[in-house]
């Protein structure tokens, strides 16, 4: 944060590596020699430090998302609308289908 940013969100320039194998983890900006990647994948790398952080965010977000945080105005509605798309493929009452029932627009 202390320089340029380049295209993809990396220091620009590039910090210098002494080995041809090397990765700049996109989330802590630190050197991994020692690291290659196949050429065609060219999504952000992150350090497993960093992965297990983003994979423990993601779990804590899957877990809201699913509960509800309690706070804001969606989930704070008791009930469903009754005439969103997802209530509409949902109606009160009657069977349910395989898997996951869609949750009303209003309550997301």
């Amino acid at each position: 944060s202390g320089g340029p940013v380049g295209v993809l969100g990396y220091p620009w320039p590039p910090p210098k590596c002494h080995s041809l194998l090397c990765r700049l983890c996109a989330g802590c900006q630190s050197l991994f020699p020692g690291v290659s990647l196949p050429p065609q994948r060219r999504c952000r790398w992150l350090c497993p430090d960093c992965r297990a952080q983003r994979r423990d965010f993601n779990r804590e977000q899957r877990f809201y998302k699913r509960v509800g945080c309690g706070t804001c105005q969606a989930c704070r509605i008791p009930e469903d609308c009754g005439i969103c798309s997802a209530c509409a493929r949902n109606p009160p009452g009657g069977p349910s289908g395989p898997g996951r029932t869609p949750k009303c627009l209003l309550r997301r």
